[in-house]
């Protein structure tokens, strides 16, 4: 079974995932699978370097994440041409964990967005306020980055559509780890208390 983790930017998913992993669960995250894609010698390098030029390219020949990422959160051409180019390669990764015996969560933003619900069994949706995640997301980006990442993301009255689960983290991470148990048990025992 594979279940797909999502929410908007500073919901807390990586909080979430943390959660599982430390109970044992394979936890995937897309953005580590479509920056994986990117390094020099992996699928996506020189596609994506024909797509952008050279000047996303950092001193060693890499491509340098930040640059490509002011690129594309500004220009929503720009993150259609990344995204035809990388999606597809996340969304086989993604299939190809469904081997595994065991369930396995993905994390990823974009889950609807890019069609991987499709893929999944389950969706869970992390859901937190707007002022809590701008806050939360600010420590890692500016937060002129903040509010354009969440632009280019569905609003939550449309993720809710496509959810099995949702995930309130608008309290302490206590509130938040009982939810993972929760969800857990259900996952596990074939429950689901919806939404």
């Amino acid at each position: 079974m594979i279940i797909g983790i999502t929410g908007n930017i500073g919901a807390g998913k990586s909080t979430f995932s943390q959660f599982l992993k430390v109970k044992g669960f394979k936890v995937l995250n897309a953005d580590d699978l479509a920056k994986g894609a990117l390094r020099k010698g992996e699928p996506a390098y020189e596609p994506v370097v024909s797509a952008f030029g050279k000047e996303i390219l950092a001193e060693d020949g890499e491509i340098d994440k930040r640059k490509l990422a002011d690129i594309v959160f500004s220009d929503k051409e720009a993150l259609k041409k990344l995204t035809s180019i990388t999606h597809p390669m996340v969304k086989q990764k993604i299939i190809s964990s469904a081997k595994s015996k065991e369930p396995i969560f993905v994390e990823a933003a974009v889950l609807i967005e890019s069609g991987w619900y499709k893929v999944v069994d389950k969706v869970v949706v992390v859901f937190a306020y707007r002022g809590q995640r701008y806050l939360r997301a600010s420590k890692r980006f500016t937060l002129r980055d903040v509010i354009r990442r969440d632009r280019l993301q569905l609003p939550y009255n449309e993720k809710l559509k496509f959810a099995d689960f949702l995930v309130c983290n608008t309290g302490t991470f206590l509130e938040l780890k009982t939810q993972v148990d929760l969800l857990v048990e259900d996952i596990l025992s074939g429950r689901s208390r919806g939404i």
